[in-house]
């Protein structure tokens, strides 16, 4: 029963849980799909798609109420109901290594590489609402409040994050609180599934992202985080500018900046951060029963996609197969099987935003433009602030020496493409040419690639 309280708690959408069904469906050689709940369905997101503006915005905020559970449900979730759901995702191994810790579109291609489970340590529990102002932090906070102390009561291994981003999440906050769990224990659920399907002398990668945002302490164990990682800096959450105003205008706000409540430390991002006191179990689980830690560190989520994707290069050629097809993915939509498949190239962005498709430049710049590359966008349901319109998108897959393309986007409904995550591996299945999926990346050469550790 606890697997099926915390299916129901945690958020489908998630770049934890989506990146656990991801690796968990690769291991077991099947796509992604749409989230990894549905067959992809190209008529079916092109039906949502072909539906009005208006109608595809209000079911927009109809999934944040359907993906977030009511109050009493959430009061009932412990730490080993969400550790329970996530390790039986995956078979009995026993597996090669395991990634630990932060989330990464990244992480997800290169635990599908490597055979290897990807244990969050980050997970989004949607808390059903109706009330809340969206444009009104201080009243948000307030709102959860009572609920968020008796979560981190009754689970003292967990570090409770409340993001509230009236910018890139306005649809799903309409409906839809974001409790962002972090672990802080390893905890016995964690412990003994490493314990038990780690080979003897495997390895646990561990992602140490170590982006941090201005943040409200609420206790020892809880944060109010205002604004997220994406299309505008947090100084201009707190401090306001003009185009905020402008945006807040645009959306029928009562208000032209936000007021939040003031941040008085530094806290670890709350979708991508991760928190170190985690890793004092890790290495005392791997010196206790003889496995390697490796410590990825990184200062952003993007970080990683550079060194994946020439560790890609670098296996496909090993192979004997072309290495010159870049897949450039966002946020949730991967699909680490067609990447296999297809000997793509893969290249994940963590949003459609500004300083994402700067990443994606400077790669191509440094490494050369590849003779494919294949563009897939994710949709938030809304024009965002810092959001990079489709022209730029399109310009970067024009890169391409021989073809480049947007790839499972419908580009009339974009950004409010309401079926992108049930299109996205559908329109991949329709690129050629195919191979056959390949051993396990060895781990002998992966530490070549990988960042040092600092």
């Amino acid at each position: 029963m606890s697997r099926l309280l915390a299916a129901r708690c945690l958020t489908d959408f998630d770049s934890s849980v989506s990146g656990v069904r991801a690796v968990s469906r690769a291991l077991r050689g099947r796509e992604f799909g749409a989230l990894g709940l549905l067959p992809s369905s190209r008529l079916l997101a092109d039906a949502l798609a072909g539906l009005p503006e208006p109608v595809r915005l209000r079911l927009f905020v109809a999934t944040g109420w359907q993906q977030g559970a009511p109050e009493r449900l959430v009061r009932r979730l412990r730490a080993a109901d969400l550790d329970e759901w996530v390790t039986s995702q995956y078979g009995a191994g026993p597996y090669p290594a395991m990634l630990v810790g932060a989330a990464s579109g990244a992480a997800v291609h290169l635990c599908a590489a490597l055979g290897a489970p990807f244990l969050p340590q980050t997970l989004l529990v949607g808390v059903r609402q109706s009330s809340v102002d969206i444009d009104e932090p201080r009243s948000a906070m307030a709102a959860f409040d009572r609920l968020g102390h008796h979560l981190v009561t009754a689970n003292p291994d967990l570090q409770l994050h409340h993001m509230h981003d009236p910018n890139q999440d306005r649809p799903m906050l309409d409906r839809f609180g974001y409790f962002r769990f972090k672990r802080r224990r390893l905890g016995p659920v964690l412990e003994r599934f490493c314990r038990q399907r780690l080979r003897p002398g495997g390895s646990i990668f561990v992602l140490d992202c170590r982006l941090r945002w201005p943040s409200t302490t609420l206790d020892d164990q809880r944060f109010f985080q205002f604004g997220a990682l994406g299309g505008i800096p947090a100084e201009e959450y707190h401090d306001g500018s003009e185009r905020i105003s402008r945006f807040l205008a645009e959306q029928g706000a009562t208000v032209r900046r936000w007021d939040p409540p003031p941040p008085d430390r530094e806290a670890p991002e709350a979708e991508w951060g991760f928190e170190p006191a985690l890793m004092d179990d890790v290495n005392l689980l791997a010196q206790r029963y003889g496995f390697r830690v490796r410590r990825v560190v990184v200062d952003h989520p993007e970080e990683l996609s550079p060194p994946v994707a020439d560790l890609f290069r670098d296996w496909y050629r090993r192979r004997g197969i072309p290495s010159d097809r870049l897949l450039v993915e966002s946020y949730n939509q991967t699909e680490p099987l067609w990447a296999l498949r297809l000997g793509a190239v893969p290249f994940w962005l963590h949003f459609t935003v500004t300083s994402a498709i700067e990443r994606a430049r400077h790669y191509l710049d440094t490494r050369g433009d590849p003779a494919e590359i294949l563009v897939n966008l994710f949709s938030n349901g809304l024009c965002s602030l810092g959001q990079v319109p489709l022209d730029e998108w399109r310009a970067l897959a024009a890169r391409a020496t021989r073809h480049g393309a947007l790839v499972g986007v419908a580009e009339d409904a974009y950004p409010t493409d309401i079926g992108s995550t049930v299109r996205y591996a559908a329109a991949l299945a329709r690129h050629g040419p195919r191979h056959p999926l390949p051993p396990p990346l060895p781990l002998s050469i992966v530490d070549d690639f990988l960042p040092e550790e600092r």
